[in-house]
């Protein structure tokens, strides 16, 4: 199965057009793919992880999905064991290269709750909203403790099947990050009022954002039911005092990009940035219960604008009118910058499928 976007192919004019031409793309290339029965008999399963994973003893084949990233605290945590975990509770490992990088091939079903521990025996978390880019920090520890309300990770991570958080509130709680750090990220030549510290461009070379984390030595101390976080210079000076109600106007973090390196990269895919005031269009999708290949993403450039709302991103008669014979949509939502479609391919096989959508701003 091949979904492929081409970079010189006459670009469509107007947002209605190209969004209804991805999500056609999407879901014409779908309906071609070959597969098992809707029941799960007959299908060919999943390829091993790969990059040194491991799936949990006993856990039946299933499509799955590979979470990249660095694991550095400024300095990379390498050979580390890196943990995911999804929505069901379903874990995988790999282990981290010198350089901190890591994937790790989990099963199919986010959001993903990640940790590794450094050679110090700190345990630092992430967050990924999907297949794609999630690095482990202590920037992504301090948002997730934000959202977490400062109780300890480690009873979220134990619990997470049962009560996960919500990429919205990874977003607010980022932006927190953000706003308190705002200076050193500014002074390291990172924009805070844009970066998502849980994907954007980041390596363990004392550039950008590790720039900001050789700056800083965070320190978070638990008790059964709180946490409070430290975060002082090398020479041990406080350089921030928390605040978790710290105003984030002006702040605008999304899961696509980091916000300043001028790409937006994500997972296996890449879009340009377009010009000033326009939007780019990212299409991921993913297939529940069938062995295939990883879908590359689409990406269409140059949007004059976005769905206003969920009436317009799910009723546009662009995307009713051009579905593929055998294709019916079983539920659409939008809100802010991203909506999703779950949809079912009914011929030639049965086959249950989520397509997402995010648009991004420049």
């Amino acid at each position: 199965m091949s979904l492929v976007s081409d970079p010189h192919a006459p670009r469509r004019h107007g947002l209605r057009g190209a969004f209804g031409g991805a999500l056609f793309a999407t879901l014409l290339s779908l309906a071609a793919c070959g597969g098992g029965d809707g029941d799960g008999s007959g299908g060919s399963t999943a390829p091993p992880p790969t990059g040194g994973g491991s799936v949990t003893p006993g856990t039946p084949a299933a499509a799955r999905v590979d979470v990249t990233g660095v694991a550095a605290t400024g300095a990379a945590i390498a050979n580390a064991t890196v943990t995911a975990v999804n929505a069901r509770g379903d874990r995988a490992t790999a282990t981290t290269g010198a350089d901190g990088r890591f994937t790790v091939s989990v099963i199919e079903g986010g959001p993903y709750l990640l940790t590794v521990t450094d050679a110090s025996n700190r345990t630092w978390y992430s967050y990924a909203a999907g297949a794609g880019t999630a690095h482990l920090t202590p920037l992504t520890t301090l948002a997730l403790l934000q959202a977490n309300g400062n109780r300890p990770l480690a009873d979220l991570l134990a619990n997470w099947a049962t009560s996960r958080l919500t990429d919205a509130q990874v977003l607010e709680a980022a932006k927190v990050v953000n706003a308190n750090l705002a200076s050193v990220m500014q002074s390291r030549g990172v924009a805070a009022t844009s970066t998502n510290v849980f994907n954007a461009s980041f390596s363990a070379n004392g550039q950008g954002l590790d720039a900001v984390l050789d700056a800083l030595r965070v320190s978070i101390a638990c008790t059964a039911s709180a946490c409070t976080q430290t975060i002082t210079n090398p020479a041990g000076q406080v350089v921030v005092t928390w605040n978790a109600n710290i105003a984030t106007n002006g702040y605008t973090v999304s899961w696509s990009g980091g916000g300043s390196s001028g790409t937006v990269d994500i997972g296996v895919g890449s879009c340009r940035a377009p010009q000033a005031g326009t939007y780019s269009l990212i299409v991921q999708t993913s297939v529940s219960g069938l062995g295939v290949g990883s879908i590359p993403e689409v990406c269409v450039d140059g949007l004059p604008g976005k769905p206003a709302n969920q009436a317009e991103f799910c009723g546009s008669a662009t995307v009713n009118q051009q579905l593929p014979p055998g294709v019916q949509i079983v539920s659409c939502s939008f809100e802010g910058n991203s909506g999703t479609i779950s949809a079912r391919i009914t011929t030639p096989v049965t086959v249950d499928y989520t397509v997402r959508y995010t648009f991004v701003q420049r």
